[in-house]
């Protein structure tokens, strides 16, 4: 049998869920992924981890896509959409009214969220001229609205997290990792220093962010953070700044902050390369914000540094909670104060650090790794074989 995965855009990190689908299906089925491209070619972390194949559209500035051609271009038995937006599920339904292929769907955000966050913020003069230009761009808040309304119409439902399952139903498939390969033993820490931090000292506290910065993420926040530490011993690690104006602003923050020296950025990196800065890490940051486009969503580089036995601190935010109980410290979001004296701790007590990242490697291993999430994803495709 042959799984058609279809992504709303394979040039931005939304390709990383279908790529992680992919990776787990093919050790039992044929896989394909298809969509279109938004951006400049396909996602870079991601552009050279591909070992099925990879089909593209092309992507307009105006949020139009190459539909019929991408519907002429799934040839699996069954779909896959990743995500409820036009350029995935919206196709995947053109293609069951044409076809009877059936439809499975995934759901790893709560895309109404980002859509409502971005439309109250504007005045009403302003939301009506919005509804009038969006008409015709099938990103739009809009069409989100319209595509959530038909998802009674997907045959199956998975979701990534207990928040999504209480909304949408269907089988949790957790984000996890591969744990087969991120093993914190297969790296060696000192090597990796001097090659992305050259003459740093080895007393020096590296804490990180990886992964793609967006508002919702809590950066400012964790910027605040290191400000108010204050110390020369520690030094924070951005991984996935950009060129744009929202990255240029986290960057203005920290000159704005005197903290020119004790940050240091690196651009988006290949997935096989995000081992190695985690290996360089002492403390992983995940400080999400209370906001809608924060509500259900589980970052996926929690899971990364849980595989790699690293200490983390997050928010409380959707299943963070359950995820970290036990294995990690979980503080009230956009509180960068507290942020700061929870730091502080980890930086105060490195043994009980330390066992705390390898709780969180064994709770990684044996809950939210491949293997074990393998075991429930091909479940829901069995009864198409």
């Amino acid at each position: 049998m042959k799984i058609s995965i279809l992504t709303p855009d394979l040039s931005h990190n939304c390709f990383g869920r279908a790529w992680l689908l992919a990776k787990i299906l093919q050790k039992h089925y044929d896989v394909e992924i298809l969509g279109p491209v938004f951006g400049e070619g396909i996602w870079k972390p991601l552009a050279d981890a591909c070992d099925f194949e990879v089909k593209t559209v092309k992507g307009y500035e105006s949020g139009h896509f190459e539909a019929r051609k991408m519907l002429r271009m799934i040839s699996g038995d069954v779909i896959y959409a990743s995500k409820p937006l036009m350029p995935s599920f919206g196709v995947a339904l053109m293609k069951k009214v044409r076809t009877g292929m059936p439809i499975a769907l995934d759901i790893d955000d709560w895309e109404l969220g980002f859509g409502k966050e971005f439309y109250n913020s504007l005045s009403w003069p302003k939301k009506i001229k919005d509804f009038y230009l969006s008409r015709s761009d099938f990103r739009s808040y809009y069409y989100t609205i319209l595509l959530n309304k038909l998802i009674r119409f997907a045959d199956d439902i998975s979701v990534s997290s207990n928040i999504l399952h209480s909304i949408y139903g269907g089988t949790i498939i957790w984000h996890g990792r591969d744990t087969n390969t991120l093993k914190p033993e297969r790296f060696n820490k000192s090597k990796l220093r001097k090659k992305y931090l050259f003459d740093i000292k080895e007393d020096v506290f590296v804490i990180s962010f990886i992964g793609t910065p967006r508002p919702h993420k809590g950066l400012e926040d964790l910027i605040d953070a290191v400000g108010f530490l204050k110390k020369k011993s520690i030094l924070l690690m951005i991984v996935g700044i950009e060129d744009n104006d929202y990255h240029n602003s986290l960057k203005n923050k920290a000159e704005g902050l005197g903290l020119k020296d004790d940050i240091i950025y690196f651009p988006p990196q290949a997935f096989e390369k995000l081992s190695h800065f985690l290996a360089i890490t002492d403390l992983v940051v995940v400080p999400q914000q209370k906001r809608a486009a924060s509500y259900g969503q589980v970052p996926a580089k929690i899971f990364d540094a849980m595989a790699m036995a690293k200490p983390i601190i997050a928010t409380n935010i959707s299943d963070i909670p359950e995820i970290l109980d036990g294995c990690g410290w979980v503080i009230e979001p956009e509180n960068p104060r507290l942020l700061a004296e929870t730091t502080q701790y980890v930086l105060d007590h490195p043994a009980e650090a330390g066992k705390m990242g390898r709780k969180a490697r064994e709770k990684c291993d044996k809950k939210y790794s491949w293997h074990i999430i393998e075991k429930n994803l091909i479940k829901i495709f069995e009864r198409y074989s």
